[in-house]
């Protein structure tokens, strides 16, 4: 697993003071401060997986978007384990039971060799490896029948927490298709299941 560093350089607060004296000669102080950057250090586990947490530019607010090109709003977020591979799915229905099964909904299906807290991103133009990452969506269509579309796809996915216990995966999620057709953006809470 190839793993290299990138280090943010800390900017430190900067006040300057400018001391001037005026016709009358009084003293008048200016005060300027400067925003500062914390360091922070980022590994890359891979050439599309990052240790970083931070959101990024993805909406804060409940995921919706569109499939299919229709409006929708993602009713349920789960993970399944797979032997060490993981299921994502972001569904319009949610199951009846946690990690229950759901059937005639629309979704945005992803797959994953890794699930840790971190930054998953892939631009809609670059290769990857299907067998190590891979996203589709279904929808129903008129007469009732699944149809699967597999088309190129960019995805930002942040894991802001991974809780075991809880069985709960947290962060934010963004997908693009380049059929146009299909995109979601925002917030998330995935149950994770077995």
């Amino acid at each position: 697993m190839k793993q290299k560093m990138r280090t943010i350089v800390p900017v430190m607060l900067a006040i300057a003071v400018a001391v001037t004296l005026t016709a009358g000669g009084c003293a008048k102080t200016e005060e300027t401060t400067t925003d500062t950057t914390s360091e922070e250090t980022v590994e890359e586990v891979d050439e599309n997986w990052t240790t970083a947490t931070g959101k990024g530019d993805i909406a804060d607010e409940a995921i919706s978007g569109t499939i299919n090109g229709e409006e929708v709003t993602i009713k349920n977020v789960s993970i399944t384990d797979w032997d060490g591979e993981y299921s994502w799915s972001f569904s319009t229905l949610a199951p009846e039971s946690t990690c229950g099964v759901v059937v005639d909904d629309g979704a945005v299906n992803f797959s994953s060799k890794a699930l840790q807290a971190g930054t998953f991103a892939k631009k809609m133009e670059n290769e990857i490896e299907f067998s190590d990452y891979h996203a589709y969506y279904h929808y129903e269509q008129e007469d009732g029948t699944p149809m699967s579309v597999n088309v190129d796809w960019g995805a930002t996915i942040v894991v802001e927490k991974v809780d075991t216990e809880g069985k709960k995966v947290s962060g934010w999620a963004k997908f693009d298709f380049s059929d146009e057709k299909t995109a979601l953006e925002g917030s998330f809470e995935a149950d994770l299941c077995e």
